[in-house]
């Protein structure tokens, strides 16, 4: 049997092999010695988030800061903030906060059975855009509450914020755990904690709540086009509890070219956690669960908690 032209001179196959390889790789490296370095206010967990965003060719790092006070609710106890930090034309390294036009006093009517509580909110735990040129920002705090029932209950929503491309005031706030007259903490949405994590396309907005149905979580999922929520509705997964899905969201083209799908995180389902894939259904409106795939056991046995899935990357 004849055999191939490059036998018998393997170590000039090797040598054009490995010239293709570098020939087709590009790399760079990243400047340690001369850092662009951004501060925001002590005690603040500036830089919690990050996230780049350009706009009328003007580049930004927009900065969390969940534990900061804000200038724009002063009267409230450290509520978070964003803060902006121009790239360019910026020799002093100055961010300065995001105005969000939201309220400066406790107890403001959010709804029917709805009163917030923006005290220690954590504006800022998450932050994601859009990829799109001039793409809107989301912006989130877990820990806001609804206060209407505090003799009773008081129910951690959490809240998040879609702000314009151009860090304006004309956001749309999104409150995507309330629902009126429920009031219960743990039952179904009371304790969701809506936005632990965001993920933002061009048509869904997607919120982690790990503290839905007894912390067995769940994901918010907005569509834009239409202003409807897309909702899990899988018995089988809100029938377990502490597995805190929503932990970590994210989304991409998995299934199909032309359908947009949800990930999210469960970081304690089995112990192990797991990552699970979830089909957008337009008809039903529903969340369909088509992939899952579970993280490994921890080799040290003196180790009870094991987290995977803490978070996603584009």
């Amino acid at each position: 049997m004849a055999g191939f032209p490059w036998e018998g001179k393997r170590g000039g196959f090797k040598v054009l092999v490995a010239t293709l390889s570098v020939a087709l790789v590009y790399s760079y490296n990243i400047d340690l010695d001369h850092p662009v370095i951004y501060q925001g206010p002590n005690n603040s967990f500036f830089g919690y988030s990050v996230l780049e965003h350009y706009y009328d060719n003007t580049r930004w790092v927009l900065v969390g800061a969940p534990k900061a006070d804000s200038k724009y609710s002063a009267s409230l106890k450290s509520p978070g903030a964003v803060f902006k930090c121009r790239v360019h034309t910026n020799p002093d390294r100055r961010c300065t906060e995001l105005d969000m036009g939201r309220a400066n006093v406790r107890g403001t009517f959010c709804g029917k059975t709805c009163k917030e509580d923006r005290d220690d909110e954590w504006m800022g735990v998450s932050l994601a855009r859009q990829p799109t040129v001039g793409g809107s920002i989301l912006a989130c705090a877990h820990r806001w509450k609804n206060v209407y029932y505090e003799t009773e209950y008081i129910l951690p929503h959490g809240f998040c914020n879609i702000i314009p491309p151009n860090l304006g005031l004309n956001g749309k706030k999104l409150m995507p755990c309330y629902e009126e007259y429920k009031k219960k903490y743990g039952e179904e949405h009371g304790s969701c904690q809506a936005g632990i994590a965001g993920f933002l396309t061009e048509e869904l907005v997607i919120m982690g709540a790990p503290g839905s149905y007894y912390w067995t979580g769940t994901i918010k999922v907005l569509n834009l086009t239409d202003n409807t929520y897309f909702k899990l509705k899988d018995e089988s997964m809100i029938a377990k509890r502490y597995i805190y899905l929503g932990y970590a969201v994210a989304a991409g083209h998995f299934s199909q070219l032309m359908t947009m799908d949800v990930v999210g995180g469960a970081p304690q389902d089995g112990g192990v956690g797991k990552v699970y894939i979830f089909r957008t259904d337009r008809n039903s409106g529903s969340l369909i669960k088509i992939f899952q795939a579970s993280g490994k056991k921890v080799s040290n046995p003196q180790e009870k908690i094991h987290f995977t899935t803490m978070s996603f990357h584009r």
